[in-house]
C-alpha cells in the first residue's frame, strides 16, 4: 500500500512540474524563459529548437526532484552504517551499554549485523532475554549468518541450555560454508516514507535548481564569449588600422577582419556587416554590437568610432591609439588582479573553513553532529548555513574587487 501511495505521489509531483513548466513556458505573452535561452544562444550563433529546450528543462527539474527525494535516505543509510560500525568497536572494547544505547535508536532497520551486535551488547550486559530476541531476529533476517548462530550458542551455554547451544553450534558450522556479501549483512534499505517532509522540500529545491541551471550555463557561455571577444578586440582594431592604411574604406576594413580573424570577433563584425547590407547605418550596427558585447572596451571602441565617423581625422592613427589604450587597460587590470589575489584567496579560505570544521566535528563526534543531516531541524540549519556562507563570500569578494 505504501508503494502504491508513493508511486501515485511521485507521478502527481512530476506531472505537476511538467504541467507548470508547459503552461509557464509555452504560453503567449511576454518573453518566456525558453525564448530568453533561444535568443541568448542565437546571439552566440547557436540555433536551438524551443521544444528541445523545454524537454531539457523538464528533464533537469525532474532529475533534481528525484535526487532531492532520495538524498535524505542515502544520507541516513551512511549514518546507520557508521553507527553500526561504531557499535562493533564499542562491543570489542567491552563498552556494551554504549553499543546498546546507539543501536536502540536505529533498531527499526532490518539489519542482521545491527541485531547481532545488539544481541552481543545485551549479552555483555547479562540481559539474556533481550540478547536472545535480538540474536534470533538477526538469524531470522539472514539464516546463513554464522556469527549470529555462534553468538546464540554462546548465549545458550551461559543459560545452561546445552541442547540449544549444540544445535546453534552446528548451524554456525554449516553457515560458515556460505559466502555472504557485506551488503546483505548490513541490509540498509531506504524506507521512502521516512523523512517525507524533508524529501519533498529538498526535491522541490533541487527541482528549482535544475530548472534554473540552463540560465547559469547560458550566462557563463555569454561571459566567456565576451571575455574572448575583449581579448581579440585590440588585434582586430590593429587589423582595421592596417586595412585603412592600405586604402580600404572602414566597411572594407571591417570585412577584412571578418575574413581573417577567428571567432567570436569575426562573427560579431560579420553581424555588423550584414546589418549594414540590410539597410542599417554602420553607426547603428556598431551600437548593436555594443549591446551584444557589453564590455567596457567594446563601448570605448564603438563610441570612439562613431565620433571619428562624424568628425573625421586620421582613422588609422586613431584605431592604433584605441588598440594601445585597450592593451594598456588590460595591463592595468592584470596588475590590479594580481594585487587583489591575496584578498580573494583569503575570502575563499574563510568561506571554506566552516565546511572543513563541519567535517572534522562529524569525524570527532559523529553521534552528535549526525543530527545536523538526519533531522528536519538539522537540514534547515544546514541550508541557512550555506545561504549565509554564500552571502558572506559574495560580500568578501565584492570588497576586494576594484572597479576600473
Amino acid at each position: 500500500m505504501k508503494i502504491i501511495l508513493l508511486t501515485t505521489f511521485l507521478m502527481v509531483f512530476w506531472g505537476g512540474i511538467y504541467w507548470w513548466l508547459r503552461n509557464r513556458e509555452l504560453s503567449g505573452g511576454k518573453t518566456t524563459y525558453i525564448q530568453w535561452i533561444q535568443a541568448s544562444l542565437a546571439d552566440m550563433f547557436y540555433t536551438v529548437d524551443g521544444k528541445l529546450v523545454f524537454r531539457i528543462l523538464v528533464a533537469l527539474a525532474a532529475t533534481g526532484a528525484l535526487i532531492g527525494f532520495f538524498i535524505p535516505g542515502k544520507v541516513s543509510q551512511v549514518d546507520q552504517k557508521r553507527t553500526i560500525e561504531q557499535a562493533v568497536k564499542y562491543n570489542q572494547q567491552g563498552e556494551f551499554a554504549q553499543a546498546a544505547l546507539i543501536l536502540e535508536e536505529i533498531k527499526d532497520t532490518d539489519s542482521p549485523l545491527l541485531y547481532n551486535e545488539l544481541g552481543v551488547a545485551y549479552l555483555g550486559m547479562r540481559n539474556f532475554d533481550r540478547a536472545e530476541k535480538a540474536l534470533k531476529r538477526s538469524a531470522a533476517l539472514l539464516p546463513h549468518y554464522s556469527k549470529a548462530h555462534q553468538n546464540l550458542a554462546t548465549l545458550y551455554l551461559k543459560m545452561d541450555r546445552f541442547k540449544d547451544a549444540e544445535f546453534e553450534e552446528t548451524r554456525a558450522r554449516e553457515s560458515a560454508n556460505y559466502a555472504i556479501p557485506s551488503g546483505r549483512i548490513y541490509n540498509l534499505s531506504d524506507n521512502l516514507m521516512d523523512q517525507l517532509g524533508i524529501r519533498i522540500f529538498l526535491g522541490a529545491l533541487l527541482a528549482l535548481g535544475g530548472y534554473q541551471l540552463p540560465r547559469l550555463i547560458v550566462l557563463y557561455l555569454k561571459q566567456r564569449r565576451r571575455k574572448k571577444f575583449d581579448e581579440q578586440l585590440a588585434d582586430g582594431l590593429v587589423m582595421i588600422a592596417n586595412g585603412l592604411r592600405a586604402g580600404l574604406s572602414l566597411l572594407q576594413a571591417v570585412e577584412m577582419v571578418v575574413k581573417e580573424a577567428k571567432p567570436p570577433i569575426n562573427q560579431e563584425f560579420e553581424m555588423v556587416v550584414r546589418e549594414h547590407q540590410l539597410g542599417s547605418s554602420l553607426g547603428d550596427a556598431l551600437k548593436h554590437l555594443a549591446e551584444r558585447m557589453t564590455g567596457t572596451d567594446t563601448k570605448i571602441m564603438v563610441n570612439a568610432t562613431l565620433i571619428l565617423m562624424e568628425s573625421g581625422g586620421n582613422l588609422p592613427e586613431r584605431f592604433d591609439s584605441l588598440a594601445q589604450t585597450i592593451q594598456e587597460r588590460k595591463r592595468l587590470l592584470l596588475k590590479v588582479k594580481s594585487m587583489t589575489a591575496e584578498g580573494e584567496t583569503q575570502a575563499w579560505i574563510l568561506a571554506g573553513l566552516p565546511l572543513v570544521l563541519g567535517f572534522i566535528l562529524n569525524f570527532m563526534n559523529h553521534e552528535v553532529f549526525s543530527l545536523m543531516y538526519t533531522t528536519a531541524l538539522g537540514w534547515m540549519i544546514l541550508i541557512l548555513i550555506f545561504l549565509m556562507e554564500a552571502v558572506g563570500l559574495f560580500w568578501m569578494l565584492k570588497i576586494v574587487k576594484v572597479k576600473i
